[in-house]
């Protein structure tokens, strides 16, 4: 069967609403990017949603544009240039100018999905070669590209103040997820943590939580994990890259550089707060990590400055401070 849409006055194609439905419009140009390196933008033509019965098939057709496919429901077949790849839910296609692609949607279920047309204006010089981009991704749960898409269609259909902008920011940070794989987010809950971390994590957490953040011995640690002192530590440096003494080191040192930036404590009490024996040690260790002492960490962010980058190590450990600290 051959479904033909036409463009109504309004800028709305309308489809038989039990397949499919969809939205295009003009969009303004002359929008620059801010960035030096990023000076392309986008020229959006259709977007919307598209539901199809079970043993449903589309194409081959040739592209025009570009065109992001998320897939929604069901397990299908996404053929590019004569190649099949699976597609199950979960999955997203950017298929480019140039390329012949068909989808077989799934032959026992229904299948769902959503996609953008778009076209680039400008170079993507910032970005690797065209033909090194990936053809398909698979998403997790709390991937960032699908609320993007989402936030993109709220856009289009509500044209709030500086839409067209937000439009742009928010096409160019999904086709950059998308490219270099960038489009994880974290988590506020620390769901992620292999379960030794989250028993120890949860024994430090109600001791932090009555009194100063006081070093914990190494033999307690294990014990509040129910495993060896010695598979602890494997576990430990294979997810954050130190050990968990050094791990919760760490973590007091970003807890006082949150209360430097963030409250008028005295130094001395931050660091009696923190675990440490003597604002002489505090300052060493602090200074070991963010490489200036906490007066000075301090008198830089009262100046405007930009916050001093902690040593590499601290990066890796900071996942676990919304563990300990998320019920703030």
């Amino acid at each position: 069967m051959v479904w033909e849409t036409a463009r109504l006055a309004s800028g709305f194609v309308r489809t038989p609403s039990d397949l499919h439905f969809t939205t295009q419009f003009p969009f303004e140009h002359g929008i620059s990017m801010s960035a030096d390196t990023l000076r392309f933008r986008f020229n959006f033509e259709s977007y919307g949603f598209a539901l199809y019965p079970p043993g449903s098939t589309f194409g081959p057709v040739s592209l025009r544009d570009y065109e992001f496919v998320w897939i929604i429901e069901g397990n299908v077949a996404y053929e590019c240039n004569g190649k099949s790849h699976p597609a199950p839910a979960g999955s997203l296609m950017l298929s480019r100018p140039g390329m012949r692609h068909a989808f077989i949607w799934d032959p026992q279920h229904q299948s769902h999905h959503g996609y953008f047309h778009f076209g680039i204006e400008g170079d993507c010089d910032a970005l690797p070669p065209q033909s090194r981009w990936p053809l398909l991704r698979r998403l997790g749960e709390d991937d960032i590209i699908r609320p993007l898409f989402h936030h993109l269609m709220w856009l289009f259909e509500n044209r709030c103040d500086g839409w067209q902008d937000l439009a742009q920011g928010a096409m160019r940070q999904a086709l950059i997820a998308f490219v270099t794989g960038g489009f994880g987010t974290a988590r506020d809950d620390g769901a992620d943590l292999h379960p030794t971390i989250e028993r120890l994590m949860a024994h430090v957490q109600g001791i932090w939580a009555v009194g100063p953040m006081r070093s914990i011995p190494l033999s307690e640690l294990a014990s509040a994990a129910d495993v060896s002192q010695r598979h602890l530590n494997r576990v430990l440096r294979e997810a954050l890259g130190v050990g968990p003494v050094e791990a919760l080191r760490l973590l007091r040192l970003s807890r006082a550089a949150t209360l430097l930036a963030r409250t008028n404590h005295r130094v001395q009490d931050i660091a009696a707060q923190t675990g440490f024996d003597s604002p002489f040690h505090f300052s060493r260790a602090f200074s070991g990590v963010y490489g200036c002492s906490p007066r000075a960490f301090r008198k830089l962010l009262d100046s405007g400055a930009d916050t001093p980058s902690p040593h590499r190590r601290m990066v890796r450990v900071r996942k676990l401070s919304s563990r300990i600290w998320q019920r703030e």
